[in-house]
């Protein structure tokens, strides 16, 4: 076992104190049968610095009973409450339950308030020693919960706990609920799936196309064949949302009557626009170009987002009632000053479009063109004479579309050089999606890693080539861009007749002057707060900034549109189907020019089937706590150093906790009101071999029954959920019905109904229909 810090607290005051300067990383100890048995076992994800002792504590082994009902003390011992006189005699059912637990020696010790919270039983959780060592399972921090496609005997029938956020959704710029919206689409429901995804992304058909996945790297299908291909089911629903524009873009019920300007028609633009307006407020955006959309429309080739799908979201957003002046630029056309008078308030997304400089000799030579103005060009319908030999510089996506763009343009030959090396596991790897990398390659685009510019050769003024040398690193320990050269020669030298330098961008010096004057009413997101970042990163920076513009205005939240919250538990999903494979043009194809995208959408059948994939993340651990069953049946309350809980509030789904306290908070006293005279109590528990074993299905009830007829019913399940379950449709089929052999049968259908069964575990439906029915009857 390794070293920890041991207090023996006086008091709960102490106790507290103890675990909050500890933050997190100490643990109380009240029984010891629990915590110390898991730390000699090396289970733990992180061991405490510190274990705080509070059966030291005294006052808190109390068992009364009043009028009202019985207040038990957290050090209780399970024995004394079993033996209780007070206990059996009015709560047969908790003394029942505690006297089920473990051995008597382990009773003797044992507090109720540790077996409230003690931690869950899972072998591949708890006892790596039997299963060949420890494991990262999703309880742990891992990526998935080992049991969705390992033994399962004992594990959940009623779906997983879900994570506090999935490993996808937390990689992603906009923590989209990814699995939420996938979940909609195995349903077949579209429409559905879009209004969870539009909550944290109104973009999704662009998104669905040029986004760089942060999400699927992390993907816990990963662990067992590939990721789920998140990125073409959003472009399906995206797809979906703006053919039914009419449905998802719709004007705001309810007008605030204020007005905002929104510079810039970026993806910062369009987002912060739809969410404002949604809000209620009137929304203004103004574009110094011919077109809308900023850089999707004149940076992004059309080969990997079409114009016609940016003309449709335009006018989608236009439908809510959004206006668009176009050709209209800040401070040409428009200052700040003077949009301040017509708006309650600005939001300025202009992006970055000033394109950084190498600072190398020859840069100022005819035939060099810096790539933002050059895709502009091209986007825009203008020939640009390249020549048959191209440089591009630089190693992000905007240099690799610069590349791709000229090869397709004509160019026999183009070089791509950057100092990023061709590692993509390396920390100063290139820039771009491995994706766009593989395609520009199969295009012949030659790339030129570890290479810096040392000069740009010219001849009679018109640049000729370059000279390099070789880049050692990119960037320093601390993790920032400092690149280190070899400059004790020429490591290679390119002959080209046009050079395009893509190493960056940034905002207009004018623009950022305006940014940092400081008024409440003037705000910004994207790509001119943040410099040169993704679409769905822009998105999510105009979200914020929508949010906090609408709470300026009128001191409320940005509204949702979602109503009702999701389910308890989440429904593992487990097939072997392979990944969808995307329809992609051949390099020979793509070779004919810039217009015909390059990568088809699936079908709605095949969007469902990928969706179909997703593990839907959670863990499916029961709860442990025999007594929790029982406490939750009696509609008992939890008193802790901070609240008052019901004791089936006290139980959460999460998968990372199988209880609601937080780090320095304990447990002081569980209060159980007094039953129904009357009322008829039970506790059953199915174990494998020994009663003192951990249930694989146990059932707590309380009935109340006049002459044969269930006046009341609370029927609680354990062993069968991440927490204890509630049959609520099996209580209110009791109410008002004979209580008999077949009414009793019935209601152990419907205490089961909705159950999830697992490929090994479906056996345990029929115990727990058993034990409900058997608990009705007596």
């Amino acid at each position: 076992m390794k070293p920890f810090e041991h207090y023996n607290a006086r008091s709960i005051k102490e106790a507290t104190r103890l675990l909050a300067e500890y933050d997190g990383k100490a643990k109380a100890n009240a029984g010891g049968t629990d915590l110390l048995g898991a730390m000699r076992d090396k289970c733990l994800p992180a061991y405490p610095e510190a274990i705080i002792n509070i059966k030291t504590v005294g006052g808190l082994d109390y068992i009364k009973k009043d009028k009202k009902g019985l207040k038990i003390g957290a050090l209780a011992k399970l024995a004394d409450i079993a033996a209780s006189p007070e206990v059996k005699e009015d709560y047969r059912l908790l003394a029942d339950a505690v006297h089920s637990v473990a051995t008597p020696h382990i009773r003797n010790m044992a507090t109720i308030g540790g077996n409230l919270a003690q931690d869950v039983r899972c072998w591949y959780y708890r006892y790596p020693h039997q299963i060949g060592g420890p494991i990262d399972c999703l309880r742990k921090g891992g990526r998935m919960c080992s049991a969705l496609v390992g033994d399962n005997r004992y594990h959940s029938l009623f779906g997983a706990a879900r994570p506090i956020e999935y490993p996808c959704a937390s990689h992603c710029p906009a923590h989209t609920n990814i699995p939420s919206y996938l979940s909609e689409v195995r349903k077949d429901d579209l429409a559905e799936a879009a209004r969870i995804l539009m909550e944290y992304n109104p973009l999704p058909a662009i998104t669905g196309r040029v986004c760089p996945v942060f999400c699927e790297p992390e993907c816990s299908r990963n662990e067992f064949d590939d990721a789920v291909g998140i990125q073409c089911v959003e472009r399906g629903v995206g797809d979906y949302v703006l053919k039914n524009a009419a449905e998802f873009y719709v004007p705001p019920k309810k007008e605030s009557g204020k007005r905002i300007a929104v510079i810039g028609s970026g993806p910062a633009g369009l987002a912060a626009a739809f969410y404002l307006r949604r809000a209620g407020h009137k929304v203004a955006v103004f574009e110094k170009l011919a077109e809308a959309g900023g850089m999707l429309r004149y940076s992004i080739p059309p080969y990997r987002l079409p114009k016609e799908v940016l003309k449709k979201q335009v006018q989608a957003l236009e439908g809510m009632g959004i206006a668009f002046e176009l050709g209209v630029g800040m401070g040409k056309d428009i200052v700040l000053a003077d949009l301040r008078k017509r708006f309650d308030a600005v939001f300025v997304a202009t992006g970055t479009w000033k394109s950084l400089k190498l600072g190398v000799p020859g840069e100022e030579a005819k035939g060099v063109r810096y790539a933002l103005d050059y895709l502009k060009q091209i986007n825009s319908g203008e020939k640009v004479a390249l020549g048959k030999k191209v440089i591009v510089i630089g190693g992000g996506s905007v240099a690799v579309d610069a590349a791709r763009t000229a090869k397709r343009l004509g160019a026999a030959a183009v070089h791509l050089v950057c100092l990023e090396c061709r590692d993509l596991t390396s920390k100063d790897r290139m820039l771009a999606q491995d994706s766009e990398i593989r395609e520009a390659e199969e295009e012949g685009v030659i790339i030129h890693p570890s290479l810096g510019i040392k000069e740009i050769v010219t001849k009679d003024g018109k640049a000729a080539g370059v000279e390099t040398m070789t880049c050692l690193s990119v960037r320093g320990p601390d993790g920032r861009f400092n690149p280190q050269y070899d400059m004790t020669c020429i490591a290679e030298s390119l002959q080209a007749d046009s050079i395009v330098i893509a190493i960056g961008q940034t905002v207009e010096p004018a623009l950022a002057d305006a940014l940092q004057a400081g008024d409440k009413a003037v705000f910004s997101g994207g790509d001119a707060i943040s410099g040169p970042s993704t679409v769905i990163q822009a998105i999510a920076s105009a979200k914020e900034a929508a949010r906090q513009i609408d709470a300026s205005l009128r001191g409320a939240q940005l509204p949702t549109a979602l109503n009702g919250a999701e389910p308890d538990f989440a429904e593992p999903v487990l097939n072997s189907r392979p990944r969808a494979r995307v329809k992609e043009l051949l390099p020979s194809e793509r070779a004919k020019g810039i217009y015909m995208e390059d990568i088809r959408g699936l079908g709605t059948d095949e969007i469902r089937a990928e969706a179909g994939r997703c593990f839907n993340c959670g863990c499916l651990a029961v709860g442990p706590s025999d007594i929790g069953i029982a406490l939750v049946a009696l509609n008992a309350r939890i008193v802790t150093t901070k609240r008052t809980l019901d004791a089936a509030d006290f139980f959460t789904a999460s998968a990372t906790n199988s209880h609601v306290l937080d780090a320095d908070e304990l447990i002081k006293e569980i209060q159980v009101p007094r039953p129904a005279n009357g009322s008829r109590q039970s506790y059953s528990k199915f174990t494998l071999r020994r009663p003192i074993d951990f249930a694989v299905v146990s059932v707590a009830s309380i009935t109340e029954v006049d002459h044969g007829v269930c006046k009341d019913a609370r029927i609680v399940l354990g062993a069968v959920a991440p927490h204890p379950l509630r049959a609520t449709a099996a209580e209110d089929f009791l109410k008002g019905r004979q209580l008999d052999e077949k009414t009793a049968t019935d209601a152990g259908k419907l205490a089961l109904q909705g159950a999830l069964p697992l490929a090994q575990n479906a056996y345990k439906v029929e115990i727990a229909k058993t034990l409900v029915k058997r608990a009705l009857l007596g």
